[in-house]
Parts: C-alpha cells; sequence; structure tokens
C-alpha cells in the first residue's frame, strides 16, 4: 500500500508539474501574441497619429491663412465710419464732429444772447432810474 500511495503521489506530482508547465507554456504564447500584435497596433497607432497631425498642420495653416487676410478692428472701424458718412451725407444728415462743432458754436451764441440781454436790462433801469 506504501508503494501505490508512493506511485499515486508520484502521478499527482507529474501532473501537477505538467499542468504547470502547459500553464507556463500558455503565459509565454499570451506574451509573445500581445507583443506581436501590441506591436502592430502601435505602429497603426502612430500612422493614425501622423494623419491626424498633418491634418491639424493643414487646418492650422489655413486658420492663420484666413485670419492673416483679415483687416483689423481699426481698419474696421474706419471702414464703417466711412459708409456711414456717405449715407448720412446723401440723407441730409451731418456727421457727428460736425454736430458738436454747430452745438459749440450754438452755446457760445446762447451766451453771447444773455450778456447782450443783460447789458440791455441794465441800460433800460438805468434808463428808467434817470427819468
Amino acid at each position: 500500500m506504501v508503494k501505490e500511495t508512493k506511485e499515486a503521489t508520484q502521478n499527482v506530482q507529474e501532473v501537477i508539474t505538467e499542468k504547470a508547465r502547459e500553464i507556463w507554456l500558455a503565459g509565454l504564447g499570451v506574451f509573445s501574441t500581445v507583443e506581436e500584435e501590441g506591436s502592430k497596433l502601435f505602429n497603426k497607432f502612430l500612422e493614425k497619429g501622423k494623419e491626424l497631425e498633418e491634418k491639424g498642420e493643414k487646418f492650422e495653416k489655413k486658420a492663420k491663412d484666413k485670419v492673416g487676410t483679415m483687416p483689423s478692428l481699426d481698419e474696421i472701424g474706419k471702414y464703417v465710419e466711412e459708409k456711414m458718412t456717405l449715407v448720412f451725407d446723401k440723407v441730409g444728415i451731418s456727421p457727428q464732429h460736425e454736430v458738436k462743432n454747430l452745438t459749440d458754436k450754438v452755446d457760445k451764441l446762447t451766451e453771447s444772447v444773455e450778456k447782450l440781454a443783460k447789458k440791455l436790462e441794465e441800460n433800460m433801469k438805468k434808463s428808467a432810474a434817470g427819468k
């Protein structure tokens, strides 16, 4: 019976050793497959990245070209002001700076008229007092 137990134990050890070796070989196979497929995937990702980078560079160049040809805000403002002045002239409305000049002149005339009115009033009071 000891001999049978010894043989049974030896058979179990052989089975375990064989299974361990199979697991080891399967692990090597997985590693090898991952390495091969990983390299293929890496190269595929590398190519996709290069394509995307080229598209991005083309897009960036187009965007810079468009922005480079766009007028500045000052240029746009001057253009709008010129066009509005033309429209105002056609309709008969004076541009803003002319309106301001006219307003300033009216204010000066108003001051002069008020001064003259005060002098006239003073002269009339003097004349009335002298009678």
